[in-house]
């Protein structure tokens, strides 16, 4: 079921399957900036990660001496959430465990998808509520992809990547199957910019130590621009398709992949959130349109 939430400015559509954002229009010209999926390049749109981030050894974990499968981005992206709460400016989806689940994730769980519009911004939020009567392990995060180039008549090098702040980031670097190789290197010193290209996306580029709360993708010759709010999030991800950039994926994450010397025990994994018993974890992504 795909719903629609809109104000003055946006038409915002997302699909109950997956909670995941489908469409966002600028009412003052049309545009559409998310991108619309392809399956020559990539099928999806900007699927929500969870319980994990990325890929396991072997798509498997183990916890408490039980192995369990499970494909990348975790499963919450392949199911139908339920729709709790409608606005015409904003929704609330909810999914929570089932037979199903428990057979990938030994946690029961309930998992919220928020989205509600103010102006020409979008705030996305997730709420995770721990049920159960122990500690819950989890990792959380975004995987959106935005049209760039904005339009099909521009090329991918009148884009560039802005960070709010001069960074120093560290890159995590993955290996050939996307777990966390073991090495890491700075990623460019005291810069702000990344210029866009289509070679740049050889494989995701996994950031961390980083102080901006917002990264923006920048159309140079006229100011247009998409701004992603990334604040309090410990691991950035960047990822397109390689050899050609049609759309760039902003991810803020809670989490990252599997090493790849892992022993797959999930509650030991890099990156993973502890939940206490009763208690709820919050997040969110602010996407603003600046036209």
């Amino acid at each position: 079921m795909i719903c629609t939430i809109e104000n003055e400015n946006l038409e915002v559509r997302i699909n109950s399957l997956g909670a995941e954002l489908w469409s966002i229009v600028d009412k003052n010209d049309g545009t559409e900036y998310l991108w619309q999926g392809d399956k020559e390049l990539w099928a999806r749109r900007a699927p929500n990660l969870f319980p994990h981030c990325g890929r396991l050894k072997n798509n498997k974990y183990t916890y408490e001496n039980k192995t369990y499968k499970s494909e990348i981005h975790g499963f919450v992206k392949e199911f139908e959430h339920r729709v709790i709460e409608k606005s015409e400016a904003s929704i609330v989806f909810e999914i929570s465990d089932s037979e199903k689940t428990l057979k990938m994730y030994p946690w029961r769980f309930n998992f919220r998808t928020g989205y509600k519009l103010e102006g020409s911004r979008i705030i996305h939020s997730y709420e995770v509520y721990n049920p159960n009567a122990k500690d819950m392990y989890f990792s959380i995060g975004y995987h959106t992809g935005f049209m760039c180039p904005f339009d099909s008549g521009r090329d991918i090098e009148e884009y560039i990547l802005k960070f709010e702040k001069k960074e120093t980031p560290i890159e995590i670097i993955c290996n050939d199957k996307g777990l966390l190789s073991g090495e890491e290197r700075i990623y460019f010193e005291n810069e702000d910019t990344i210029e866009l290209h289509n070679k740049l996306f050889s494989s995701s580029i996994v950031l961390t130590n980083l102080k901006s709360d917002y990264i923006s993708i920048v159309e140079q010759n006229t100011g247009r621009s998409v701004k992603v709010g990334i604040k309090d999030f410990p691991y950035l991800v960047l990822w397109s398709t390689p050899d050609v950039v049609k759309f760039v994926c902003i991810e803020p994450w809670y989490g990252l992949p599997d090493a790849h010397d892992t022993d797959g025990q999930f509650v030991k994994k890099r990156g993973i959130q502890k939940l206490a018993p009763d208690s709820t974890f919050r997040c969110s992504m602010t996407i603003d349109i600046l036209p």
